[in-house]
């Protein structure tokens, strides 16, 4: 043997696929993605998406929104009180849900 030679090996691996199954459904997941993707962003985001307004989650009288569409937000609506008639009891963890009763 030579010094000066290298004896090498190259593999190649190719992978061809002669099915057009695959090829469906990559492009019908890719819609149902894109799908999905123009609903989040029309919608306003993933929060808005899940949660409607009136919807009770966590409560929403601590994020400084009119969540209702009341004309009021958080303190100034009386859904986040205890005791909205005498506006006592503010409690961040209520949720704004009745747009008929802001002021």
């Amino acid at each position: 043997m030579s010094e000066d030679k290298e004896d090498k090996v190259e593999v190649r691996v190719v992978v061809e696929s002669k099915d057009s199954a695959s090829k469906v459904i990559l492009i019908s997941l890719t819609l149902v993605l894109l799908g999905i993707l123009i609903a989040v962003v029309s919608s306003g985001g993933v929060d808005q998406l899940l949660l409607k307004s009136g919807d009770s989650g966590g409560g929403n009288c601590g994020d400084g929104i009119d969540n209702d569409n009341g004309g009021q937000a958080d303190e100034g609506d009386p859904d986040c009180y205890s005791n909205p008639k005498l506006w006592e009891g503010y409690d961040p963890s209520l949720t704004e849900d009745q747009p008929d009763n802001d002021v």
